[in-house]
Parts: structure tokens; C-alpha cells; sequence
């Protein structure tokens, strides 16, 4: 019988300070329902971005708030899909900056 107690222990590796972190992730702004742009406007993944670029919409009883990215990069993936209920600080793309 396994026993998650008895199991070996994790190993963990000491990254510097100095190691940049380019995965970024944008979150929701508020609560609501996730709108995602048309394919004419923004295509998701594999787009360029910059910081301020609206990447999507957050529908709340009919006021509409934009998602913006604070990032520049590449889209790497949209974490949500339409229609989806979300809530203020949820996950909505995952950006690879430079």
C-alpha cells in the first residue's frame, strides 16, 4: 500500500533571481460572461500584443468591460470560451513575452 507520508519528497531546484519569467496571464477584469472578439478583430492564437490591445469583452447585466493586455508578447492560448461565466481575477489568455 502506497502511503503519500512515506513518499519521496519532492526536488525542488533554486532558480536566480536574475532568470526572467516570460509566461504572463490575463486575468479577468470583473464578473460576467466571457465575449470573445470576432476572427476580423483579434484571432487569438499566435498574435502579437501589445500592452493595452483589447483581447476580449466581460458582459455583466449589459455593461461591457474590455480585457486588455498589460503585456507585450505572443498569444499563446485563450483560457476561456464564449459565452463561459467568469469571475473578476480568472485566467482569460496566456501570453509568452519577449
Amino acid at each position: 500500500m502506497h502511503d503519500a507520508m512515506t513518499a519521496a519528497p519532492e526536488t525542488l531546484f533554486a532558480v536566480p533571481e536574475t532568470t526572467p519569467i516570460r509566461e504572463r496571464v490575463v486575468v479577468s477584469p470583473c464578473s460576467g460572461r466571457f465575449v470573445s472578439l470576432p476572427p476580423e478583430t483579434f484571432t487569438s492564437e499566435g498574435e502579437w500584443v501589445e500592452p493595452g490591445t483589447i483581447l476580449a469583452e466581460v458582459v455583466n447585466n449589459g455593461d461591457i468591460e474590455h480585457v486588455k493586455s498589460s503585456f507585450r508578447g505572443w498569444v499563446m492560448g485563450m483560457l476561456a470560451i464564449q459565452g463561459q461565466p467568469v469571475k473578476a481575477g480568472d485566467a482569460l489568455f496566456w501570453i509568452r513575452g519577449c
